[in-house]
């Protein structure tokens, strides 16, 4: 599967979200709405551990009854969504909201923004699809001399790097496709791994860990030529 290039909003998933596990009730209807922006609801995929910033605003629309650009003007999280995700206006660019999603966290979740147009606000809910990767599965070859496996039980390509942590050097990398086995050739006998995916900006953790006791090559013997 093809990783995105950024967080993206799935067109037609607000529909079916009901049978996901989140309910989008239908706000009441507002007095005088031509008089007010227009806030309509989101939905992004993430991935559990991300940091993105997403573009809520892109959806919005303005009125011409009220004067100003439209903009960020609140950010509101509830108790049980604090557990799973921070969210806040990003600091670098106001127009955009940041998130901070738990390493542990999985399924749908949804929190609410103000848009604002002058003194005029309209809120809505941007709902998050959240996915958990599932750590790969690193070992040693028993039977192999200086090898490693790495099997990936996601749908998505990881990248795996290899090393030592103790002097901070890595020794090299590897794509592990989606659902599938590769086998590594070290050339230590305790090495640190660290798995992750590149979902745009985003830096996405899968797992890490240390492969202890791999044997090592055995060194091949000089032949040495008899004397005449």
């Amino acid at each position: 599967m093809p990783v995105p290039a950024r967080p993206r909003v799935l067109t037609g998933v607000l529909a079916g979200l009901v049978g996901i596990g989140l309910t989008m009730t239908t706000a009441p209807a507002r007095a005088e709405p031509q008089q007010r922006p227009v806030a309509n609801s989101d939905v992004f995929s993430v991935y559990a551990s991300g940091e993105y910033v997403l573009d809520v605003l892109a959806n919005d629309e303005v009125t011409f009854l009220s004067s100003g650009d439209l903009t960020l003007c609140g950010v509101d999280v509830d108790e049980a969504t604090q557990r799973v995700l921070y969210a806040e206006i990003d600091r670098d660019d106001p127009s955009k909201i940041f998130i901070e999603i738990n390493r542990n966290a999985d399924g749908v979740v949804a929190f609410t923004y103000d848009a604002c147009q002058g003194e005029r606000r309209d809120t809505t809910t941007v709902a998050l699809d959240i996915t958990r990767l599932e750590s790969p599965r690193v070992l040693k070859r028993p039977k192999r001399r200086a090898q490693i496996t790495a099997a990936n039980r996601n749908d998505v390509d990881l990248m795996i790097v290899w090393g030592s942590n103790r002097t901070n050097v890595v020794d090299g990398s590897r794509v592990i496709p989606a659902e599938s086995r590769i086998r590594i050739k070290v050339e230590r006998k305790r090495v640190f791994w660290t798995a992750f995916l590149l979902d745009g900006d985003a830096v996405i953790v899968a797992g890490d860990g240390t492969v202890d006791k791999i044997k090592k090559k055995k060194k091949k013997k000089k032949r040495t030529r008899p004397t005449t």
